[in-house]
């Protein structure tokens, strides 16, 4: 029985208003039982006639009273075993809730880590190919200092280094077991 999220919640609310119209019949039960009462009229005078007709008025009240007291005795045991499987059945109903909204906060976690993956492989390439690219321009431009600054050095009479190369390295993207590492990469001076 696979239920969704809003429909468990629906039963959930019905669920607590059986609860408490249960609790409050409870409530009213104990009340009436409270409240019950036994009249006794004494006889007026002592006479046989008024002592037996007091006696079976008693009896006949005692016993009117003795079975509504076992009436709200056994509505309020009724109404207690009702109270109990209901509030069984909320716990259950609340705690297939709490799975669902777990199990979909979860999902969503590993969604969002899948494509975060994605996304950062993605970039990674990026990266790595901005780096070959950026590599290949330090390569071209070291190929066009070896191809002037010997004119420069003849024009200006001395030694001279038109570029000085002090960058030994290039970020790149490594994988790792836990992601990605940023790293330094040598460059490689001359070209392939």
């Amino acid at each position: 029985m696979s239920q969704t999220i809003p429909e468990l919640q629906k039963e959930v609310r019905a669920l607590q208003a059986e609860v408490a119209a249960l609790q409050q019949l409870r409530e009213k039960l104990g009340v009436q039982r409270s409240e019950c009462r036994l009249a006794v009229s004494f006889p007026k005078n002592n006479t046989p006639e008024a002592i037996a007709e007091f006696h079976q008025q008693n009896a006949a009240f005692g016993d009117q009273w003795l079975q509504q007291i076992q009436e709200i005795d056994r509505e309020t045991k009724i109404t207690e075993k009702q109270l109990k499987q209901k509030q069984a059945l909320l716990v259950y109903k609340q705690a297939e809730i709490e799975k669902l909204v777990a199990g979909q906060h979860w999902q969503e976690v590993e969604n969002q880590v899948q494509t975060g993956e994605k996304r950062l492989q993605a970039q990674a390439r990026r990266i790595n190919q901005a780096a070959a690219q950026l590599e290949a321009e330090i390569q071209a431009l070291k190929v066009l200092y070896d191809q002037l600054n010997p004119s420069y050095s003849e024009w200006f009479q001395q030694p001279t280094q038109i570029v000085k190369f002090s960058a030994k390295t290039i970020p790149y993207a490594v994988p790792s077991s836990s992601g990605l590492i940023l790293e330094n990469k040598e460059i490689e001076w001359e070209k392939k």
